[in-house]
């Protein structure tokens, strides 16, 4: 169901797309106008509509449920449809999967255009701007899976740096190193990369006996990593390779 958009429409927002072109897009069985709906669901008569309403167990919200003009007139669930969908999303089929390793892809080689352009003298919005230009040129990615973080020197330490009132503006400095926590999104699926480089290029003693604790304790975690084991327990394997160098 799509809003049906008045002629007018189409001085400010361009061609005004009829079903025929949602049905070729997105091969539904069946494309109707929003207006449609009610009439719609009254001819199926359900004996019951279920409707997505559910807590969001990280922000603690919760979903809104679906509603329109009439929808009183049936039995309601929003007790059920939600966690069956949560279900859903965690299996992914070979078309989602292919859109993840590419956007995950992209976002690879638009890190490794930043640590290549990368130099002293520079600002860390510079470092987010080299970024976003490879994902949106390369890969044709308009928008970030977040605000970017691009936190070099002491800014690294701060977790979500990059924010409005830290906006990546800090200066680079010779010997600093870089975090980058960046991702590009491609049609709704994101990417989440995280990774550290020496601005100049070259790491100092103290900088790479970090680096490689956490390098190790990376490794160590994907090889565990398999059906069934506890995130905790891979969260455990990490601190303890890191304690261990």
């Amino acid at each position: 169901f799509f809003p049906k958009l008045p002629g007018e429409y189409a001085i400010f927002m361009g061609e005004v797309r009829g079903k025929d072109s949602f049905l070729n897009e997105y091969e539904t069985d069946e494309v109707l106008f929003t207006t449609d709906l009610a009439d719609y669901i009254k001819d199926l008569d359900p004996s019951v509509i279920y409707t997505n309403h559910g807590r969001n167990s990280d922000s603690g919200l919760y979903a809104k449920q679906a509603s329109y003009e009439g929808i009183d007139d049936f039995r309601v669930d929003n007790g059920l449809l939600y966690d069956a969908i949560v279900h859903c999303r965690v299996r992914k089929s070979p078309e989602e999967i292919e859109l993840m390793r590419h956007i995950n892809k992209i976002s690879s080689q638009a890190h490794c255009w930043v640590m290549a352009h990368a130099q002293p003298g520079m600002r860390e919005f510079q470092l987010e701007s080299l970024f976003q230009h490879w994902s949106y040129f390369r890969g044709g990615c308009r928008h970030q899976s977040y605000t970017n973080i691009c936190g070099c020197g002491a800014n690294g330490a701060v977790l979500h740096y990059g924010h409005a009132g830290a906006p990546n503006d800090g200066l680079v400095k010779d010997g600093d190193m870089a975090l980058c926590d960046m991702g590009a999104e491609f049609r709704c699926y994101t990417s989440d990369i995280t990774c550290s480089f020496p601005i100049n290029g070259k790491f100092s003693d103290d900088q790479k006996m970090v680096y490689e604790a956490v390098l190790a304790s990376q490794f160590a975690v994907m090889r565990a990593m398999k059906p069934g084991v506890s995130y905790i327990d891979m969260h455990a394997l990490s601190y303890r390779v890191i304690l261990e160098k």
